[in-house]
């Protein structure tokens, strides 16, 4: 019998195959073009029912605190579609203009202050030790300017958008633009699953295309 590093309690696969499956799975490939992939890299093979309920499980999750962001920072939420009619969830998120990173994200039914407050403390959970923002930009629901507050006991200003020219959002207004690309959602745990993987894997792509800005800096920068 062929032996395998598996990495996953009672798991015939190992994790980085897992992982892989996964991850062309939620960056649109079909279960058929991930089953087919997967065994051309590994020689592996695995059924699309196995990568479909991978997809769900192993929704990877960031957890890391994030460094270098900036002093202003641009929250929003926006619509999700789900499979039931005129039935949406609400997808929040903080954006740092600097590193590109989703700070933070949420997930919710309903759009409250009590979800506003839920994203925010997801939110200073990912700062370094000595960092706070100045501000944190937000369109005029009344909860943002309450949990701002509530969140950072007036450390951090609430800095409400006042035009799309020149005092706009546009930084995570356009992030939200990727939401096309989303499946439509049965149960607000697997949107929770599949937005968790596909931000993690968006600011994965953002970290690798700053520290290859740095290194290029780096090399045009004489000794």
């Amino acid at each position: 019998m062929q032996h395998r590093n598996t990495d996953f309690f009672r798991m015939r696969f190992p994790k980085k195959f897992v992982e892989i499956a996964v991850s062309l799975y939620h960056k649109g490939l079909t279960l058929k073009a991930v089953k087919k992939a997967v065994f051309e890299i590994f020689e592996l093979a695995v059924s699309e029912v196995s990568v479909y309920k991978w997809s769900k499980k192993f929704a990877k999750q960031t957890s890391q605190v994030l460094v270098g962001l900036a002093e202003l920072l641009h929250c929003d939420e926006t619509l999700l579609k789900t499979y039931k009619k005129r039935k949406f969830f609400y997808f929040w998120a903080v954006k740092c203009p600097k590193t590109k990173y989703v700070v933070a994200w949420h997930l919710s039914e309903h759009r409250t202050l009590y979800d506003a407050k839920l994203l925010l403390w997801e939110v200073r959970r990912k700062f370094p030790i000595g960092y706070l923002p100045k501000a944190i930009r937000t369109d005029g629901f009344p909860g943002y300017r309450f949990a701002i507050h509530k969140v950072f006991s007036h450390e951090v200003e609430h800095d409400k958008f006042l035009s799309f020219k020149s005092h706009s959002n546009n930084v995570i207004e356009n992030f939200f633009r990727h939401k096309r690309k989303f499946p439509k959602f049965r149960n607000l745990r697997s949107a929770r699953k599949y937005i968790g993987h596909w931000v993690s894997e968006y600011n994965e792509e953002k970290q690798q295309i700053l520290e290859m800005f740095i290194i290029r800096l780096v090399k045009v920068i004489p000794k």
